[in-house]
């Protein structure tokens, strides 16, 4: 069992910790989370309290360790990656930023073009699991070897595939290849859109018939954002297309995610649905809105922090060279962005203050 404390402006913030679970302990803000599920609780003072924010830092974080050397270039890339040389982030530059974090963060997204590109990504996986947080990705399998996957499983918590219409045996075949070696937080990643919307419904479908998908956990919904190669040629769902969405994944008892950017979505077609309002209050329990710079954040290849990678423009607040971690989290940029998130509350859901994404109308 391990035990940290920090003190900081708010109190007292004690972390323990064994291979399986993550406990933090404050006056209020709290959570238990299970390394093995990704079971996830967060409470404030009492257990019905919902904190609005993380004092010590975030929960989750995003961090990018390759720019360009992509073999897909996707249609709708809103980096822009190209397959051109890369640039990747160092080991050593990965390993000072992720080690000023406090040790509360429970899990990383690493951000990659394809995983032959950083030639550290599994080292960087390892140092990751050694410091207690959790190692999760997006891949879509392209360049993915038998040698690769068998490293790559002795780190990873949780993984999507991203599903691309110009094939998609290469997204289940890739599934296919991850359950067979034990993952079972194996996901599909499917960009929704209404030009993409005839293969999001074709992916649902294949969800039943394919044998290659028949292990998986769950079909993740990312709503596009108008940026990069998608911006003008791209739109973002309508509340009605997406809650039809919905509507069908329910009927066909087919299990779902989504990211945050589409959780306006997903509570305003909960709340127009005709169940009682005790089914929709737990429906809406497993929705979490917008939460950059309150518990999450994002690190590019530079090492420089943004709210989320959506955000990424300009100069950030650089992580390696800062002094203390709450340098950052409590950095000018952290505090506008936060701010402006708070102030779009309406009914316990956040909304993006970036960009207009075709939220609940």
């Amino acid at each position: 069992m391990k035990r940290h404390i920090y003190d900081i402006i708010e109190g007292r913030f004690v972390i323990t910790e064994n291979d399986e679970m993550k406990w933090l302990r404050s006056a209020e803000y709290n959570y238990n989370f299970n390394k093995r599920t990704g079971l996830f609780f967060r409470w404030g003072k009492a257990k019905e309290d919902d904190p609005s924010f993380c004092p010590l830092g975030p929960e989750i974080l995003d961090i990018e360790i390759s720019v360009n050397g992509c073999p897909n270039a996707c249609p709708f890339c809103y980096k822009n990656n190209k397959n051109t040389e890369p640039t990747n982030m160092s080991f050593e530059t990965f390993k000072t930023v992720i080690d000023k974090f406090p040790k509360h963060l429970s899990q990383i997204a690493f951000g990659i073009t394809g995983v032959q590109t950083n030639p550290d990504f599994v080292r960087m996986m390892k140092h990751t699991r050694e410091l207690g947080i959790i190692p999760n990705f997006t891949l879509s399998g392209i360049d993915l070897t038998d040698k690769i996957a068998d490293e790559i499983v002795q780190f990873v918590g949780g993984l999507a595939v991203s599903a691309y219409e110009t094939d998609k045996n290469i997204c289940y075949n890739t599934v296919k290849a991850f359950t067979d070696r034990g993952i079972k937080q194996t996901n599909i990643h499917l960009m929704t859109s209404e030009e993409t919307l005839p293969f999001v419904y074709e992916v649902l479908n294949d969800r039943f018939t394919d044998p290659r998908l028949h292990d998986m956990n769950a079909i993740i919904f990312l709503g596009v954002k108008p940026k990069g190669r998608a911006k003008d040629k791209y739109t973002p769902l309508s509340q009605g297309a997406f809650a039809d969405l919905l509507d069908f994944c329910l009927e066909k008892n087919i299990s779902i995610g989504f990211d945050s950017c589409t959780a306006p979505k997903y509570e305003a077609a909960v709340n127009a649905m005709p169940i009682d309002d005790e089914t929709k209050k737990r429906m809406i329990e497993y929705s979490e809105s917008c939460e950059s710079t309150l518990f999450s954040m994002y690190v590019n290849v530079l090492g420089q922090f943004f709210p989320c990678s959506f955000t990424e423009n300009g100069e950030g607040v650089d992580l390696v060279e800062a002094a203390d971690f709450q340098d950052v989290w409590r950095s000018a940029k952290a505090e506008e962005f936060r701010k402006l998130l708070l102030a779009t509350t309406k009914d316990g859901c956040r909304s993006c203050p970036a960009f207009d994404i075709g939220g609940a109308k």
